[in-house]
């Protein structure tokens, strides 16, 4: 007698072959609201509140359409997502209705091109805006706000500085006047004497003329409190109807931290002598080699503080930058050290600490931010990402350790409030090199070969048989090293999950170009900083600018290196950032926003292996390769890290 072939017994076949899976639906939601949408955007829950907004514009008419579309764009721009922003403000039409819809509409793409380094091009939208009839004092007050972001990226400081006196006479609050004041005055100050000199010589408007000489005034009697006050005494009579207000022009002569006064003095405090010193130099090495090609004759003097081995420390070491004289600390790395200080240590100075914390830092200290290559970040990124691609059921394989459980942690409670649902969950032993047990659990293939050997032991017969992964996830998150990558994804494949998308982040990615053993890689999709995966334009020019021969270029310590370099450049871009949550800088360790809470978030570029090379994926980032990451062309005779 023959053997039973498989599909003669379809409706056996069926529940063996899934696994006798019942798919999970998605859970249901409730109806959208506008209220909802707001919440969730006050929240900093940006890509939820761009969800509700879409469905309200699929049931609303016009104009009420247009406005949900609108502010789903601006939702997503606030969460960093520019492809889905992208993808829906083309879909928006406004041309029917009044001048200020197209005035949003122009706002949100010179935002796009302004977060892709397109800056001329956003400034020429936005001068678009600005020619538009019967423009509200808010939609105005935008337009130069966001138009100064552009010019300062440029590196045109005075241009920001126009578009920003142009700017108060939109807006009427006396808090946000202040802030306007507050951000104008400070770029200022950040700019080179030399050059406030030439700009106060051509400037013309009085106004602007005004705010030049009082920071040439600031300037030119730094650590002279009485040479100080007599010039400011001068210049008031000068300038007796000059916007300035009375409480900034009061801080020049009593300074507060991060309100008035040129930084000088920046201390950074890395662990150069822990078991993470090759760690802290890295980020050490990269922070210098942004210091080294600033060519400005009037940058900050660096003073570097080891912070030693134990974290308990470091709060002392803390204290004694800022009895050294330190306007602006960088550090400490290191997640034990940066709670030791919030535990204990007042921060009276700015302070970027290279980690996050389990800590609120705007609730510590409005002077306090954090910044770091969190991974809980990169995980909920991954669970957006795919949510955005469509993908509503994940499966998620991941290590059985203390990080494994981190990342999955995250990634799995931003899936869930997205909506998302999870039809299996399975760890991994990092110690072994075949997980085909695991795989199968994950995949319900355990469950299909039982069910074959229950229907041999019923018919008698050996079956024919041929097991499938079950056929209910949309996509793979797979929390993985390199290392295990390369092992993981070719038994998946093997095990019928070919077809299925596999979303990781950059872990699995050692940084090195290994195309031969990096092709077991193929089809993973993750997310990375540009640092490691644009390798032309300003990229390529930084690198070539600032790491030379340093041993550890395309390593997992590239990644430190960046972040040292970001570090340095995003201190005088803290304060424009912070007072717009759509503005962003475009670093080299990603496009950087700053939350209500003080940290930094970091928004990942995309790229997929492909016969094992990463390829970006985002094709308005495969034409860009454009940070605001500035070099002065200088080179660094440092020697490379030991």
């Amino acid at each position: 007698m023959k053997p039973i072939r498989w599909l003669a017994i379809p409706i056996i076949c069926t529940v063996i072959l899934a696994g006798c899976v019942t798919p999970r639906r998605a859970p249901t939601l409730a109806p959208a609201n506008t209220s909802t949408a707001e919440n969730a955007e006050r929240g900093g829950e940006y890509l939820l509140a761009a969800h509700e907004y879409t469905l309200l514009a699929q049931s609303a008419v016009a104009p009420q359409q247009q406005d949900y579309q609108l502010r789903a764009v601006a939702a997503l721009l606030k969460a960093g997502q520019l492809r889905e922003a992208h993808r829906q403000i083309d879909l928006i039409d406004v041309s029917a209705l009044d001048s200020t819809f197209m005035a949003r509409k122009l706002i949100l793409q010179a935002r796009l091109l302004i977060a892709e380094s397109e800056f001329v091009k956003g400034i020429r939208q936005l001068d678009d805006a600005g020619r538009l009839r019967n423009l509200s004092p808010a939609l105005l007050a935008e337009i130069n706000g966001v138009r100064s972001q552009a010019e300062l990226a440029l590196d045109n400081p005075i241009g920001a500085v126009r578009n920003l006196i142009n700017r108060e006479q939109y807006i009427a609050g006396k808090e946000e006047v202040a802030e306007n004041q507050k951000l104008l005055w400070k770029i200022l100050v950040s700019m080179p004497r030399a050059r406030l000199e030439t700009e106060f010589n051509i400037a013309r408007d009085p106004v602007l003329a005004g705010w030049i000489e009082l920071a040439l005034i600031d300037v030119q009697n730094a650590g002279q409190p009485l040479l100080l006050n007599a010039a400011i005494d001068q210049w008031k009579k000068a300038h007796p109807n000059h916007p300035a207000s009375a409480a900034l022009l009061n801080s020049l002569t009593s300074p507060t931290p991060g309100i008035s006064g040129r930084i000088e003095r920046i201390a950074l405090l890395l662990p150069l002598t822990s078991g993470y010193a090759v760690a802290a130099q890295a980020v050490r090495d990269g922070f210098m080699a942004m210091d080294a090609a600033n060519t400005d004759p009037d940058k900050p003097k660096i003073t570097i503080y080891d912070t030693g081995p134990d974290p308990a420390k470091t709060p002392q070491i803390y204290n004694q930058a800022v009895k050294d004289g330190a306007q602006f600390i960088v550090g400490p790395l290191g997640r034990d050290a940066a709670e030791a200080v919030i535990r204990q240590a007042n921060i009276p100075v700015p302070t970027l600490m290279l980690n996050h914390t389990d800590e609120n830092p705007s609730a510590t200290s409005k002077y306090l931010f954090e910044f770091g290559l969190s991974l809980e970040q990169e995980a909920k990124q991954v669970a957006e990402r795919a949510y955005l691609d469509g993908y509503r059921q994940a499966a998620v394989f991941y290590p059985n350790s203390s990080w494994g459980e981190r990342v999955m942690k995250a990634w799995l409670d931003h899936w869930q409030s997205l909506g998302g649902v999870v039809v299996s969950s399975q760890t991994y032993n990092e110690a072994d090199s075949d997980f085909s047990d695991s795989i199968k659990q994950l995949l319900n293939i355990t469950q299909s070969e039982a069910r074959r050997r229950d229907v041999q032991s019923i018919v008698g017969q050996k079956l024919q048989f041929e097991a499938r992964a079950r056929q209910d996830i949309d996509y793979i998150f797979l929390a993985a090293d390199a290392k295990h990558g390369r092992l993981i994804k070719p038994q998946l494949n093997f095990y019928h999950a070919s077809h299925v998308p596999v979303y990781s982040t950059s872990h699995i990615f050692a940084g090195a170009g290994d195309p031969v053993r990096d092709t077991d890689l193929d089809g993973v999709l993750f997310g990375d900083m540009p640092w490691m995966l644009v390798g032309d334009g300003k990229i390529a020019q930084l690198r070539q600018t600032l790491q030379h021969d340093w041993p550890y270029a395309h390593t997992d310590l590239d990644r430190l290196y960046a972040l040292g370099v970001d570090s340095y450049a995003i201190l005088p871009n803290l304060s424009r950032i912070g007072m717009d949550t759509g503005a962003r800088f475009s670093g080299v360790t990603s496009g950087l926003s700053l939350d209500r809470n003080g940290r930094l978030q970091r928004q990942l570029t995309w790229a997929r292996f492909n016969h094992g090379v990463p390829q970006l994926v985002d094709t308005f980032l495969q034409r860009k390769g454009q940070f605001e990451v500035q070099s002065d062309n200088a080179t660094d005779d440092r020697p490379p890290l030991k």
